[in-house]
């Protein structure tokens, strides 16, 4: 019986604690948006790169502040087949990715985002341009999701 009591009396003293009742972003659960940057290559005639073999899904990798990273083109996830992804990632101001579209191709792609701190520390990006290869390109932004951007790159 005197342990029934103790349980329900701990249960009670930590029902009974709460958290700040003046914090905004107390017991506030954020599932953190990834904010992505989907880029289709095309050549001259509007044929996607990557879907035709030119450069094979597979092989191509990015970097991002010397970090390798693999996997960057989906193949079999609808509406983004064939297209590298890219996340927004740093502090915001112009990010500089390294694309490699296999062993001897290496394209450089610099995004300008501004970085906008929301509330309960949680933030996200806005895309204000990109240059690929020195060339300025049209960001496309759905504001309707979370933000993401898409670009359509022409290479030659």
């Amino acid at each position: 019986m005197k342990k029934q009591l103790f349980a329900l009396l701990l249960c009670i003293l930590c029902l009974s604690c709460g958290g700040n009742d003046d914090d905004p972003c107390s017991g506030v659960i954020i599932d953190p948006i990834v904010q992505s940057l989907f880029i289709e290559l095309v050549d001259d005639e509007g044929n996607n790169l990557i879907e035709n073999g030119t450069f094979p899904a597979n092989g191509i990798t990015a970097e991002f502040n010397g970090f390798l990273i693999t996997g960057v083109v989906f193949t079999e996830v609808d509406g983004l087949e064939d297209l590298i992804t890219l996340n927004f990632l740093g502090d915001g101001g112009e990010t500089t990715w390294l694309i490699n579209l296999n062993d001897q191709v290496t394209d450089t792609l610099i995004v300008d985002l501004s970085l906008n701190e929301g509330e309960c520390g949680f933030s996200t990006y806005t895309p204000n341009s990109a240059l690929y290869n020195g060339i300025e390109q049209v960001l496309s932004v759905d504001f309707d999701s979370a933000g993401d951007a898409r670009m359509r790159v022409v290479r030659e």
